[in-house]
C-alpha cells in the first residue's frame, strides 16, 4: 500500500512541478520582455465588477457541472442530493486538473460515488454519457460560432485553424468511443478483462474470479443505465442543454476578463467564438490542464484582442479563473471527502446504502 501511494504521491508531485513550470515560464519570458510590469498594471486596474462576474461564470459552469450527473441519476430513478452531486462535479474537476489528459477526474467520482453507496456502473454510466453531452455540446457550440461569426478569427494564423481542425478531430473521436462503448458489451468486457489480467499478473488483483464477476455486474448496471444514448432521444437532449449551459459558463469568463480590462471593441460572441476554438485546440494535449497549450493558445488567439501592454495580463487573470481557481476552491471538496471517509472508517470508508436512498452522502 505504501509504495502505492508513494507512486501516486511522485504522480501529483509531477504534475504540480509540470503546471508551476508552465506558469514561470509565462513569467520569465514576460519579464525578460518588459511585459510583466505591464501585466501587474492592467490586474491592478481591474474592473471589480467584472471580475466578480468571472467568478460567477466559474459558478454557473461548476454548478451545471454537477446537475449533469444528478439529473442522469434523476432520469435513471436514482435519489440524489443536489449538493452530493455538485460536491461529486468538484472531485473530478480538482483530479482531472491535477492529472494528464484529465484522466483522474472520472475514476474519483466512482471511489467518492461508490463510498456513499451507489453503483460503481451506475455511476460509470452517468459519467459516460455526461462526458458525451459535454463534448457534444462543445464541438457544436464552436462549429456554430465558427461558421457564422467568423470575422474574429481573420486575424489568427492559419495554423491555428489547422490545429482546431485536429481537435476537432481528436474530440470526435472520444465521442465515438462513448458511443462505441454504449452499444457493444463486448468490447467494454474486452477493456476491463485485460486490465484485470495485467492486474493479475502484476499482483495487484488477488482474487481474479471475484474481481471479474464485479466487473461483469459493472457492465450489466452500466449498459442499463447507458442505453439513453440510442433509446431515449429526449432525455439525452435534456443532458445536451445542461452541457452547453455548463460549457457556456466556462468560456465566458474570457469576455468577462476582456471587460474587466477596460475594452468593449469586440462583442461577446467575438470573444466566445476565439475562446471556444481555444479550448478546442488545445484541449488534447495530454499534459494536466492542457499547461502550456493553453497559454500558448492564448497568446495565438488572443494577441490581436488585447493591446501588448494587457496581453499578459489578460492571460493571467483568464487562466487564473479557468483552472487555478478550479484547484483553489475544489481541493475544498476533496478536503471533505477525506474528512468524511475519516468519520467513516469504522464501516470500511463505504457505507451500505441502496442506491435509491434519499440520504446517502
Amino acid at each position: 500500500m505504501s509504495k502505492r501511494l508513494s507512486k501516486q504521491t511522485r504522480s501529483y508531485l509531477i504534475n504540480a512541478a509540470i503546471i508551476l513550470i508552465t506558469l514561470g515560464a509565462v513569467l520569465l519570458i514576460s519579464a525578460q520582455g518588459g511585459e510583466i510590469n505591464d501585466a501587474w498594471t492592467a490586474l491592478r486596474s481591474a474592473d471589480p465588477f467584472w471580475i466578480v462576474m468571472s467568478i460567477v461564470s466559474w459558478c454557473v459552469f461548476m454548478t451545471f457541472e454537477g446537475m449533469g450527473l444528478h439529473v442522469f441519476f434523476r432520469q435513471q430513478k436514482v435519489k440524489i442530493r443536489v449538493g452530493l452531486s455538485i460536491l461529486t462535479g468538484m472531485i473530478g474537476s480538482f483530479y482531472s486538473a491535477v492529472t494528464p489528459a484529465a484522466t483522474g477526474g472520472q475514476p474519483m467520482q466512482v471511489l467518492f460515488l461508490r463510498k456513499r453507496g451507489y453503483s460503481s456502473g451506475l455511476t460509470s454510466s452517468g459519467l459516460a454519457v455526461k462526458f458525451f453531452t459535454f463534448q457534444m455540446a462543445l464541438l457544436t457550440l464552436g462549429a456554430l460560432l465558427w461558421i457564422f461569426n467568423p470575422g474574429p478569427l481573420k486575424n489568427c494564423p492559419p495554423e491555428a485553424m489547422w490545429v482546431t481542425a485536429v481537435g476537432y478531430f481528436i474530440n470526435g473521436l472520444s465521442v465515438a468511443a462513448v458511443i462505441l462503448l454504449a452499444i457493444n458489451k463486448n468490447i467494454v468486457r474486452a477493456v476491463l478483462g485485460f486490465f484485470i489480467n495485467t492486474g493479475h499478473k502484476l499482483h495487484l488483483i488477488r482474487d481474479k474470479e471475484k474481481m471479474s464477476a464485479r466487473a461483469e455486474k459493472a457492465i450489466q448496471d452500466f449498459h442499463s443505465s447507458v442505453d439513453m444514448l440510442t433509446h431515449h432521444p429526449i432525455r439525452l437532449f435534456h443532458l445536451f442543454l445542461i452541457a452547453c449551459l455548463q460549457v457556456l459558463g466556462l468560456m465566458s469568463i474570457a469576455y468577462c476578463v476582456y471587460r474587466a480590462l477596460g475594452m468593449n471593441e469586440y462583442s461577446y460572441f467575438d470573444i466566445l467564438t476565439l475562446q471556444f476554438l481555444l479550448f478546442i485546440a488545445a484541449s488534447f494535449t495530454p499534459l494536466p490542464g492542457s499547461s502550456g497549450a493553453q497559454e500558448g493558445g492564448f497568446y495565438v488567439f488572443f494577441q490581436h484582442v488585447f493591446p501588448a501592454d494587457k496581453l499578459v495580463g489578460a492571460l493571467l487573470l483568464w487562466r487564473f479563473f479557468t483552472y487555478y481557481f478550479t484547484m483553489i476552491v475544489c481541493f475544498g471538496a476533496v478536503l471533505y471527502d477525506s474528512a468524511w471517509s475519516m468519520r467513516h472508517a469504522g464501516n470500511g470508508g463505504e457505507t451500505d446504502a441502496p442506491d435509491t436512498t434519499e440520504d446517502a452522502g
